[in-house]
């Protein structure tokens, strides 16, 4: 008897473990050199720089340049990332592709060219701004830099799910972010970070063995704080105040959901605190993390993903031991 839908047979996979690093300064961290090693990870994807857009010239502009005060990790392949702002597609640039591709030349100069078979752009392009970042995509794959090498963009939830209003970069690959998904700014108990819930509802109806590249995975290792004032909500996120400085019980009063209340006025860390404000921790526990991995793992088609860790961190790593990132790794093969 023939069959003419679907034997469904396991997807055979060859997987790439990989590191996001996201800090300005590569400073050959002990404890992020061993995760690199022992992970083993095969693939380091840096953050070169950010393309924002200068206030007073209105023209596009690189900021947050990378600097390598260490060599970089030996053994492993170099993917530099360009992390462009969705605003700067308002008034669009012609020399923008010209000058992204030389700078970035020059930061990859003590680079051995084997070690960067891979570029990444990171924009989270909408309908609108769809048309100006494709155009500049195709203008970078023209050039000598690129041309010999394989280029990749990130892909969100949102632009898996409406694919038809949002387009398909032209690309070699996509890199799909399993990461802040939620309403960062809206109050309450949830998790903006990764829901897996939320998840389902962008990848359901298999959407992400339907998208039309093949597709890495970047999975989240990072938390943060997030301040909600009595008057005008959504505050910001605190960028030092972790787990440490919220279990000071004279400042903080715990509820549920890991919600907590300010107690009094106070100055913390650089930051104004005023009574009555609401600090709501995020983080990622190691189940939600396993169960994120399986969803994305059975539906995946790509025959050689890389899965990427967002992000090298030691202090974040803490965590997050090596045997639990491991396993996870082991979910997609």
């Amino acid at each position: 008897m023939c069959c003419i839908v679907a034997c469904s047979h396991p997807v055979q996979r060859t997987i790439t473990p990989a590191f996001y690093f996201w800090k300005q300064t590569w400073t050959g961290n002990t404890t992020e050199q061993q995760y690199i090693q022992q992970l083993p990870a095969k693939k380091l994807y840096v953050k070169f720089f950010d393309v924002t857009t200068d206030e007073v010239t209105k023209t596009p502009v690189p900021v947050a340049v990378f600097r390598q005060a260490a060599p970089l990790p030996a053994n492993v392949d170099i993917v530099p990332v360009i992390f462009l702002m969705n605003e700067v597609w308002a008034r669009p640039d012609s020399a923008l592709a010209g000058n992204v591709v030389k700078l970035l030349e020059q930061l990859c100069d003590s680079i051995p060219a084997a070690r960067i078979p891979e570029i990444q752009l990171d924009c989270d392009w909408t309908q609108s701004s769809r048309d100006a970042y494709f155009s500049f995509i195709k203008q970078v794959k023209q050039t000598p830099f690129f041309r010999q090498r394989r280029l990749s963009a990130t892909i969100r939830l949102y632009q898996v799910k409406y694919v038809g209003k949002t387009g398909v970069p032209p690309v070699d690959r996509g890199l799909l972010m399993c990461y802040n998904m939620g309403d960062l700014r809206k109050p309450g108990a949830h998790n903006s970070i990764l829901d897996v819930d939320v998840m389902e509802s962008y990848l359901g109806e298999h959407r992400i063995a339907r998208y039309p590249l093949p597709l890495d995975i970047a999975l989240p290792l990072f938390g943060w704080s997030v301040l909600f004032r009595n008057d005008i909500g959504y505050a910001g996120i605190l960028r030092n105040v972790g787990e440490t400085e919220l279990k000071q019980t004279k400042l903080f009063t715990p509820g549920p959901h890991r919600l907590y209340t300010v107690q009094q006025d106070t100055l913390l860390n650089g930051y104004s605190l005023k009574k009555g404000n609401v600090i709501r921790r995020e983080t990622i526990d190691p189940l939600t993390l396993n169960a994120a991995a399986k969803l994305v793992a059975k539906q995946l088609q790509t025959k050689d993903p890389a899965v990427i860790f967002y992000h090298l961190d030691s202090l974040t790593l803490q965590n997050y031991p090596l045997d639990e990132l491991q396993e996870i790794i082991r979910f997609f093969n």
